[in-house]
């Protein structure tokens, strides 16, 4: 580790932030001092972006987010950079086959204008610290009223990864159901991921992606991990992450990134 990143991608729940949602002096502190020596700094999260703006002021550092697992990128200003929605065709289709696959399943809808349109039975499992107003309604699949960005599946009562693996065979070949980072799987356009949107960064900055490092601790950062050109998963990652990463680091609470980061600099 001799050498400095291009670009630095970091998750943020599990991985930047510590198990009660706060970031630590020496986690901020390392960002920062790797930003001030050139790097690129982007958070990637299956946070949306108002759940992100906040610690992105906090770590005044970022350059930009990629939020929705890859379906929004933000720059840190908060102006939209890019959106991958489902295809007007298919927004409806894919929740379609999911509540019929399993008729109990509560959804929820991540919509294009930034509004949340949920089921009114919809549970969700989301970090301590969003503060999110959906609109309830008694079915969100009549209720949606334009570009959709991804559904929520709350599958509580079924393993999620049953419901992914059943609906990977079922759905049109334009959209996939994927792991979301929460115990609710999610369905969106096509190859949209956390990789995908860090590609279009590093396409806008002119960085190669094997000149890029990024940090996560769950199934939702494997594309990622396959995209950057050196990858870290976290102590308290999730078994198959930490057998794709190139290192593993001290857990979130042991401020796992300042360890990495720190490293690097001091070389």
């Amino acid at each position: 580790m001799n050498s400095l990143p291009g670009l630095v991608a970091f998750d943020i729940d599990g991985t930047l932030l510590r198990s009660d949602g706060s970031l630590s002096n020496r986690v901020r502190q390392a960002v920062q001092a790797v930003k001030s020596r050139g790097c690129a700094v982007v958070l990637a999260t299956g946070r949306p972006w108002k759940q992100v703006a906040a610690l992105a002021d906090e770590l005044a550092a970022v350059d930009y987010c990629v939020c929705l697992n890859g379906a929004t990128v933000f720059q840190s200003d908060g102006s939209l950079f890019g959106m991958s929605t489902i295809p007007e065709e298919l927004k409806i289709k894919g929740a379609e086959i999911a509540r019929n696959r399993f008729p109990d399943i509560a959804l929820a809808a991540d919509m294009a204008d930034g509004r949340h349109i949920w089921d009114e039975h919809f549970i969700h499992d989301f970090p301590s610290d969003f503060e999110i107003d959906p609109v309830r309604v008694p079915d969100a699949l009549t209720a949606v009223d334009g570009p959709v960005l991804t559904w929520l599946l709350d599958c509580k009562e079924v393993d999620p990864r049953e419901v992914i693996s059943d609906l990977t065979g079922l759905l049109p070949d334009a959209i996939e159901v994927r792991p979301s980072g929460l115990e609710t799987p999610e369905i969106v356009k096509a190859g949209v991921t956390k990789g995908s949107g860090l590609n279009s960064v590093a396409q806008k900055m002119g960085i190669n992606p094997a000149e890029s490092w990024a940090f996560g601790d769950g199934l939702n950062d494997i594309e990622m991990f396959q995209w950057a050109g050196r990858s870290f998963a976290m102590g308290n990652s999730h078994p198959k992450l930490l057998s794709l990463a190139d290192q593993v680091v001290p857990s979130h609470d042991d401020d796992g990134i300042a360890v990495a980061l720190e490293v690097l600099l001091a070389n």
